[in-house]
């Protein structure tokens, strides 16, 4: 059966969009009076340039500069609360307005303009006010006309103000508010293109959540070698995440199964999103698992073998089954995985499978920056289970015979691929080991007793 593959186009940050600020879910506060600043809080220092994209959505992270607190400090505008939808009309041309709101712990909050009518054209700001008294601009949205305006920003605790430069105005109504989220997963702020989580070249295993119906997780994955990649989304039987790919649009990606990816040039950008099923209700403790992951398409440079210094017994002394891999104690491991350019993986996984008597043990390792696994692996308690072996071996001169105890055992690798060509629902793998030939034989010498030693 043949793979299902997306072949994704190359594309620019231009075209990706956000959601209306106008979707947030905000509790009606009423009307309140158009606040003017004393000064231009956009020229204090220090200040970073405000961004401004072609999207609705803009958004800078200066959460390092933040402090662990809030302190307290003198707002310079009227104070309102987060998660309320505010309406103020009358506002002037040239005339700015503010309002100051704090963050009490570590969150993201989502600043809104919406719901501009007539000859309104504002932009929005989110500024940071420091302990030091000086401001930072986190970031601007500045849409033309009566477009909505939003801004995102990982926030600190500390305080902050909505600060709306009012470009044109008839007076007209408009809302905005705040909608600040604390259930953050580990990844955040990656919410707009800019602030995607930037995943490594290797295997990506990520469990994450939706801290509100508005989240978005933006995720961008690197094709260093134009290798094949695998997409994997699992919802844990939860109906609250869409997964999507960029490719000419976003384009729904089916969930719980591998999803591979060809046609990629060296270097290109695969950028992907989970967003809330705004049909159900958010729950921040459920959680999605997301897998971005090479295809391990083969290997190379594989060796299984016991200690240098083993006298090992020959294929004429013990032939049913003739004992390919003979060891004291230890087995010495070493495997190079590869992509589906010839390229080594990083973090990518394979299993040593012993088995010897009842013990059947699975050694599983990643893979280093080399693509390369080197271990040493114990073998444990040898107990004979088969009989004694006599054997000659011819050395410095002399014809020795000795009796070998040995326990037989096997060994095989198995090595995930992350694709599933038959829609079975189980991970193909590739090693060494099969349907004709599942195991290579391993001879675990428990002792060795000489029996006689004779010139030659």
């Amino acid at each position: 059966m043949q793979l299902s593959k997306i072949a994704l186009s190359v594309i620019t940050l231009a075209a990706f969009t956000q959601a209306n600020a106008s979707e947030f879910d905000l509790n009606p506060a009423g009307n309140v009076q158009a606040y003017s600043p004393a000064k231009n809080m956009l020229n204090q220092q220090p200040q970073v340039a405000a961004a401004h994209l072609s999207s609705e959505l803009s958004a800078l992270d200066f959460s390092a500069q933040a402090q662990a607190t809030p302190t307290a400090i003198t707002p310079l505008c009227p104070t309102l609360a987060t998660g309320n939808q505010y309406t103020l009309n009358g506002a002037t041309a040239g005339s700015p307005v503010c309002y100051h709101f704090e963050i009490t712990e570590r969150s993201k909050t989502t600043a809104l303009l919406f719901g501009q009518t007539g000859a309104t054209n504002l932009d929005l700001s989110v500024i940071k006010h420091n302990p030091d008294d000086s401001l930072t601009v986190l970031g601007t949205s500045a849409n033309t006309g009566t477009a909505d305006e939003a801004v995102v920003a990982l926030t600190e605790p500390g305080h902050y103000y909505w600060y709306m430069d009012v470009k044109e105005s008839d007076g007209s109504p408009f809302n905005f508010g705040a909608v600040v989220s604390t259930q953050l997963d580990s990844y955040e702020f990656n919410d707009t293109v800019a602030t995607a989580t930037a995943l490594s070249n290797g295997q990506n295993s990520i469990t994450a959540n939706m801290d509100s119906l508005t989240d978005i997780d933006l995720y961008q994955f690197t094709a260093v070698n134009g290798q094949d990649i695998v997409l994997n989304f699992n919802n844990n039987g939860a109906a609250d995440f869409i997964f999507e790919v960029f490719n000419n649009g976003w384009v729904p990606i089916s969930q719980s199964k591998p999803v591979p990816i060809s046609g990629l040039q060296p270097n290109q950008v695969v950028t992907m999103r989970v967003r809330a099923n705004t049909a159900v209700a958010n729950n921040p403790n459920t959680n999605y698992n997301l897998s971005v992951a090479s295809v391990v398409a083969s290997f190379s440079n594989n060796s299984v073998s016991g200690e240098s210094n083993v006298n090992r017994i020959p294929l004429s002394a013990q032939s049913n089954p003739y004992l390919t891999t003979q060891a004291y104690r230890n087995l010495t491991w070493g495997i190079t995985l590869l992509d589906s350019t010839g390229a080594p993986i990083q973090n990518a996984t394979a299993t040593l499978r012993v088995v010897k008597g009842s013990d059947d043990k699975r050694h599983t390792f990643a893979t280093d920056a080399n693509g390369r696994i080197s271990k040493t692996i114990s073998l444990g308690t040898c107990r004979a289970n088969i009989n004694p072996t006599e054997h000659t071996e011819y050395s410095f001169g002399y014809r020795n015979r000795w009796r070998s105890q040995i326990e037989l055992g096997a060994w095989q690798i198995v090595i995930p691929t992350n694709i599933d060509a038959n829609n079975d629902g189980i991970i193909d793998t590739i090693g060494v080991g099969g349907p004709n030939v599942p195991f290579v034989y391993l001879g675990h010498i428990c002792d060795q007793d000489l029996l006689s030693s004779e010139r030659s």
